[in-house]
């Protein structure tokens, strides 16, 4: 496994094949996916957003990678910069994350934010990143605003309505 990035107790890793088993286990989580995309993904579905997951980051040097705790090595979630909806024919970079029901309510989302726009604006050039989240997910909502980044509205995302944030470079 190649590490990406570590916080104070997580460690993200960059996508690999080998995540598989823990992202259909995320993503098939009905509780987890109540406010990401669609909801519950399939089989193929996780396949292809991996093998995306793969190809940005062999192509950009940043992606969404599976999150572990320091500690004990526990796979918690999935978080990481990319291009919103890896389009990068656009300029806009979100900031994203999924954590397990067991991860909820410890600070995770949070810790991994912050890192995440720290990384994002000590290692790429640009002036700000934004986050998209269903208007409903209160808890991405408090995430992000508690990291700086501010609500601008909403928009449309894969077909659905959603929050946008932003956070400019200081």
């Amino acid at each position: 496994m190649s590490q990406f990035l570590e916080t104070k107790n997580l460690i993200i890793n960059t996508p690999q094949a080998e995540d598989f088993d823990d992202l259909y286990a995320l993503q098939t989580d009905a509780e987890v996916m109540k406010y990401i995309g669609r909801g519950v993904r399939t089989q193929s579905k996780i396949m292809n957003g991996l093998q995306k997951a793969i190809a940005h980051q062999k192509k950009h040097g940043f992606s969404l990678g599976c999150v572990f705790t320091k500690e004990n090595g526990l796979f918690v979630g999935r978080a990481g910069l990319i291009y919103l909806a890896y389009d990068d024919t656009q300029p806009e970079i979100e900031v994203g994350y999924a954590l397990v029901k067991t991860a909820w309510g410890k600070g995770y989302g949070v810790e991994l934010a912050q890192a995440l726009i720290d990384w994002g604006f000590q290692y790429l050039s640009l002036d700000n990143l934004v986050g998209v989240i269903n208007p409903n997910n209160e808890y991405s909502r408090r995430v992000l605003e508690r990291v700086g980044m501010n609500y601008v509205g909403r928009g449309s995302y894969w077909d659905n309505e959603v929050a946008l944030y932003e956070i400019q470079k200081t």
